[in-house]
């Protein structure tokens, strides 16, 4: 699903590019596919990023986006030096969203991002997918315990009182066997009360080793749709290329 990409949803009309990657440091999740689309060669990762972004940026000045979001299959800080400095044109001046594990997320990492790439806002998405700690890391062994989410919010804070212009989102899934859905509506309240933003992801399987997707009832479709900030359903743009 590597390319770019227009959208016009709650978040408003944005451009989203889904650029290509190391593979995640982490690499350890119970559900994630998004290994089949990285690589290990830095020059095929650079060639590759380079031509979407600069689509991006002739795309957005003719067609004044606002709003931009980068997403890789990682943490944005674990792309090439030479993607990221290609991106500070696009970032410049308007919201930029990012994705991010949240070890890499320091308020220094944060200072540095906003000086080297001058956003009007910049946006932090990050998966910790379901408050239950016990099914955060036990089940989906996302390697982000409670104390994780503490230290982002303290992070969160801290810049708030400086008057950065950062924003720190939450990822929920649902639809997914190892989460109840009494959990995905109490975690869309938690982390709605405490972060800025909360994205529900409808979850896919990908591969016969990932766990099983369920129904997901119209009650609680009714509510992500009320509560969240965004419900992302997917759909065939969304598809994973799964290779041979």
């Amino acid at each position: 699903m590597q390319g770019l990409f227009r959208l016009n949803d709650k978040l408003g009309r944005r451009l989203v590019l889904i650029l290509k990657n190391y593979p995640c440091s982490w690499g350890k999740c119970s559900f994630c596919p998004f290994h089949l689309e990285q690589s290990t060669n830095t020059w095929d990762i650079i060639v590759f990023n380079r031509r979407i972004i600069r689509e991006a940026i002739r795309l957005a000045n003719r067609e004044n986006y606002e709003r931009i979001a980068v997403f890789n299959g990682g943490s944005f800080s674990e792309l090439p030096y030479d993607t990221v400095n290609e991106l500070a044109p696009l970032a410049k001046n308007r919201i930029f969203e990012i994705e991010s594990r949240s070890n890499f997320i320091t308020d220094d990492f944060v200072k540095n991002l906003l000086r080297l790439l001058a956003p009007r806002k910049l946006v932090i998405r990050i998966g910790f997918e379901v408050a239950d700690e016990e099914i955060r890391e036990k089940l989906l062994r996302k390697g982000m315990p409670d104390s994780e989410i503490k230290r982002i919010l303290w992070i969160r804070q801290y810049l708030g009182e400086e008057g950065l212009p950062v924003e720190f989102w939450v990822y929920v899934l649902f639809g997914i066997e190892y989460i109840p859905d009494e959990k995905v509506v109490e975690s869309v309240k938690f982390f709605k009360k405490y972060f800025d933003g909360v994205i529900a992801i409808k979850y896919k399987k990908y591969l016969p080793e990932h766990p099983e997707e369920k129904p997901v009832s119209e009650k609680l479709a009714r509510f992500l749709e009320r509560e969240a900030d965004l419900v992302d359903w997917g759909g065939e743009e969304w598809d994973i290329e799964k290779k041979n």
